[in-house]
């Protein structure tokens, strides 16, 4: 059972490493204008994210909880998917998870991916934060000193050019505040929502499916709502699928598969391991967009990035323990007169 769970557990994190270095090079992409088509309204594929994500859940639920049996699917679902209380303990994280996802389509319009990858490291920090507060965790010198130069690395990155390129121009400058602040506001409702999310999952129990579509059911409801406000009058202009094509189908698709991979992550192993595994995928979106896209990093970000990176390192390292005294290794010699020392 015990190698059983840790397969479940570094498999799932490997794959998190390959499915958000893939999903923030092609959100990337599918952010770049193009002649040939509109841009797409971010908020129409967060929703369809929603949907399909709702969709797989209440399949896995017919196949595993309901046994197959339509009848037996339609009584979990009113009895434990709309059960009011379950429901709104899950609707705070449907709710930021849709947050910071539209959050995630801003910040990638006006960021490069690498960059983008970088900052969101700070989930990291706020995680731990979350974690010390909700949780009651207790972090050591250790790991306050990693948060300290994960903060650091963040700012080298922020505060120093980041491409070797030309001169960006004011526009430029100001989108890219713009997207640092909508990257920071992602981390925060990372930090806050995984925490959140690993207390219900780990304390409550439950199926993990049945938590999922409680909150993929929020999560559309939401969702709806944020596209009838804010891009209702886009959308009757253009369509609700204006600027659709492959690519944003594979975005959607993978955000879908990421959210519920999250889920297992949560499951077995903790938000922290799930926010380290996340930061290593950065290496991996430097050289890929380095290689493909054209980035050119300065000396001054790429040391910034290291400094994150190996922060994450030790953070995640195992904290040393304690060696055992001389005095206690020596063997010692039985004592006649006391028979209660142990020979």
């Amino acid at each position: 059972m015990a190698e059983h769970n840790a397969l479940l557990r570094y498999g799932s994190l490997a794959v998190l490493v390959v499915q958000d270095t893939a999903l923030v090079l092609l959100l990337r992409s599918s952010r770049e204008a193009h002649a040939d088509r509109p841009m797409y309204i971010s908020s129409t594929a967060v929703l369809m994210m929603a949907c399909l994500k709702l969709s797989c859940c209440a399949g896995m639920i017919f196949r595993g909880v309901a046994g197959g049996s339509a009848s037996t699917w339609l009584t979990v679902v009113k009895e434990q998917v709309f059960e009011p209380w379950g429901m709104l303990k899950l609707s705070v994280p449907a709710c930021l998870y849709l947050l910071q996802n539209n959050l995630l389509y801003f910040a990638l319009s006006h960021l490069r991916a690498t960059p983008y990858k970088v900052t969101y490291n700070l989930k990291i920090l706020t995680g731990a934060v979350f974690s010390v507060a909700m949780l009651g965790q207790r972090l050591g010198p250790k790991k306050w000193g990693s948060l300290v130069a994960l903060m650091a690395g963040v700012s080298v990155v922020q505060l120093t050019k980041h491409e070797t390129t030309a001169q960006a121009s004011e526009a430029e400058v100001d989108g890219q505040f713009l997207g640092f602040l909508a990257v920071l506001g992602a981390a925060v409702t990372s930090g806050f929502c995984g925490v959140y999310q690993q207390r219900i999952l780990q304390r409550s129990g439950g199926d993990i499916w049945v938590r999922n579509a409680q909150m993929g059911f929020t999560s559309v409801v939401f969702g709806m709502g944020t596209v009838l406000i804010k891009d209702i009058d886009v959308i009757l202009d253009g369509g609700f699928f204006q600027g659709y094509c492959p690519l944003v189908w594979g975005v959607i698709l993978l955000q879908s598969f990421g959210g519920l991979n999250v889920a297992f992550i949560l499951r077995y192993a903790d938000n922290i391991l799930k926010g380290f595994a996340a930061a290593f995928s950065t290496v991996l979106s430097c050289f890929m967009e380095v290689l493909f896209f054209g980035f050119q990093p300065t000396g001054a970000f790429l040391a910034g990035a290291v400094l994150i990176n190996v922060a994450a390192y030790l953070y995640n390292a195992p904290e040393a323990k304690p060696k055992a005294s001389w005095k206690a290794e020596k063997p010692t010699t039985p004592d006649r007169e006391s028979p209660s020392q142990p020979v």
